[in-house]
């Protein structure tokens, strides 16, 4: 988000729908390899929508086509693009994957957790206590 706000200030629109396309573009073909992936791996499991592997595996085709062709026209587009990707991994690691935080690291995940609801307005279901 900071590095996204930061290329709006400095650079201009165009650049940064560029980015996000580049990004958007990853995330969708990694997730249909990851249906694929499950598909094959668990093949029982429950899929309240299953198409003709052909589809997916067709889009996986023109999807390797377009982030190639992006690679290659854009390249420090596509690297930027990866940079803010890879922003995400020490949150990642701070807020899911370490376990065994301390409670001042608890408290300020939950102190900018609540002060980002409020600012967008959002607020997660509360059980009615008993």
């Amino acid at each position: 988000c900071l590095a996204t706000l930061v290329i709006m200030l400095v650079g201009d629109t165009y650049t940064l729908i560029n980015y996000v396309s580049f990004i958007n573009y990853l995330c969708y073909g990694v997730t249909i390899m990851g249906l694929i992936v499950l598909r094959w791996k668990k093949p029982r499991i429950f899929r309240p929508i299953k198409v003709n592997l052909l589809v997916p595996v067709t889009y996986l085709a023109f999807w390797a086509f377009l982030l190639i062709f992006s690679l290659y026209s854009e390249p420090v587009v596509c690297g930027v693009g990866l940079v803010i990707i890879l922003t995400g991994v020490p949150v990642f690691f701070l807020g899911v994957y370490w376990r065994n935080k301390p409670k001042c690291v608890n408290r300020l995940i939950e102190a900018a957790t609540c002060w980002g609801q409020k600012l967008c307005f959002v607020v997660y279901p509360q059980r009615e206590e008993d």
